[in-house]
């Protein structure tokens, strides 16, 4: 199998820590736990108002999602725009703040990309490989930079674009030089999250539009976890991924 198939792929999962690692700073990401916790019922996700500025809008959502699960389809466009594949990639997404996250692709190249926290593991059902690296190693990401004590303003310029389609967009350009993206875009429709649309530090394009989005619905670290299973070759710690 061409390896070049997983290329965005992996691109967008290292891109997923810069949104939904330490210290999450996009809609997905890492809530308040005080703010959850003065709450005796866990609230859904609720419709910031049209009014308020894209930084408010998007804390407030923050401050509302600590786990999120959609299915996902994702197109990745070549520098003049061009598909790379003739076919969309589609999965499942799963985010449970902080640092946990999986991406499961769909055969025919089935792949599974997971953060527990402390690894991130990539894991080709095909060809029966998974490899591992400590999210350490991604600490140039804006996420990673923030740690867990920033907001918004801090670690992206963010504004307004027109809407389309009923979506609200905002734009989110980061403010570190050697940031894993150049741009995101982020459509909501009724306070929901239902695009993500990125140009990656090699200018290739990658749109992934969510369905089914559910948002507090109880996950648990466990579901995070990744138990290679017998037989899988996997490339250590001190592998580059």
């Amino acid at each position: 199998m061409d390896s070049e198939k997983f290329s965005p792929r992996l691109r967008l999962a290292i891109v997923s820590l810069s949104f939904f690692g330490i210290g999450v700073v996009l809609p997905f990401g890492h809530a308040s736990s005080q703010a959850r916790n003065e709450s005796e019922a866990a609230p859904g996700p609720v419709e910031p108002a049209q009014a308020s500025g894209p930084v408010e809008f998007l804390e407030r959502y923050i401050a509302e999602v600590d786990d999120l699960t959609a299915n996902f389809t994702q197109e990745v466009f070549d520098v003049d725009g061009a598909l790379i594949e003739e076919e969309a990639s589609t999965g499942r997404f799963s985010l449970l703040r902080p640092n946990r996250f999986v991406w499961h692709y769909d055969p025919p190249y089935e792949l599974i990309v997971i953060a527990d926290a402390e690894s991130l593991w990539m894991y080709d059902v095909e060809l029966e490989t998974a490899t591992k690296a400590p999210l350490s190693d991604l600490a140039t990401s804006p996420a990673m930079l923030l740690s867990g004590e920033g907001t918004v303003s801090e670690g992206f310029s963010v504004r307004d674009l027109p809407s389309d389609d009923a979506l609200r967009w905002i734009e989110l350009l980061p403010v570190e030089d050697d940031s894993e993206f150049q741009s995101a875009k982020i459509g909501f429709r009724d306070g929901i999250p239902e695009v993500l649309d990125l140009v990656d530090a090699l200018s290739q394009r990658q749109r992934i539009e969510f369905r089914d989005v559910e948002t507090n619905t109880g996950l648990r670290r466990r579901d995070f976890e990744f138990d290679p299973p017998r037989g899988v070759d996997i490339v250590g710690d001190d592998e580059s991924l």
